[in-house]
């Protein structure tokens, strides 16, 4: 049995808004072709999941064990989700917004399993593409919050206001005008703290190449 599927059957974690004392639901066991797929989509989206979970204002591992809790909530939901990109961005905030509530031991010792299996492989580990990003995301965590926060996040990642919106439950003009006003707030810091970078960057109105 594929490993993500064994650590599900598992006892895997679920969606914060489920009733844990409900009984948990079968989980359909996947196809090889469709292992294939979720192993693929796990390794290219792992780090972008939790870079996003970070510029939301989560620690390294905050942002880490959150990826790693909406992935594996992914694999249990594999065949109902249609757009698995926003679903785990939402899930992942989700996860680390009430982190706080503690799981029970048969989650925890799946999530443990899960991750030491997954941490072997070098292909799942941040590596210097999370680093590059180091800076941006320290500098949005110093300038932003709120919702101008979470829409940056969500940009950042490649998504349009449009969709945004959707995800946030915000009209496509809100989320607009909070990037418009994010844009010219980190533009505006960034001319200040660092000059020449900004002139390499965009313009004053906030238009960052």
């Amino acid at each position: 049995m594929p490993l993500g599927q064994e650590a599900a059957l598992q006892g895997a974690a679920v969606l914060p808004k489920q009733d844990r004392r409900r009984p948990k639901k079968k989980i359909q066991p996947l196809t090889d072709n469709e292992q294939k797929k979720y192993d693929h989509f796990f390794r290219s989206e792992f780090t972008c999941l939790t870079r996003h979970v970070m510029v939301l204002g989560a620690t390294l591992e905050e942002a880490k064990d959150a990826a790693q809790s909406a992935l594996i909530d992914l694999l249990q939901n594999w065949y109902t989700v249609q757009a698995p990109r926003p679903w785990c961005r939402k899930a992942a905030a989700h996860h680390f917004l009430r982190s706080d509530i503690k799981e029970n031991r048969v989650d925890r010792s799946a999530r443990t399993d899960f991750i030491a299996r997954r941490g072997s492989d070098d292909s799942y580990s941040l590596g210097s593409t999370l680093e590059e990003w180091e800076f941006i995301v320290n500098f949005v965590e110093n300038h932003l919050s709120g919702i101008q926060r979470q829409v940056m996040a969500w940009t950042i990642d490649g998504f349009e206001p449009q969709e945004i919106a959707k995800q946030l439950g915000k009209t496509p003009a809100t989320v607009r005008s909070n990037l418009r006003h994010a844009r010219k707030k980190l533009a505006t810091a960034l001319g200040k703290e660092y000059p020449e970078l900004a002139r390499s960057m965009g313009d004053a109105e906030g238009k960052l190449k």
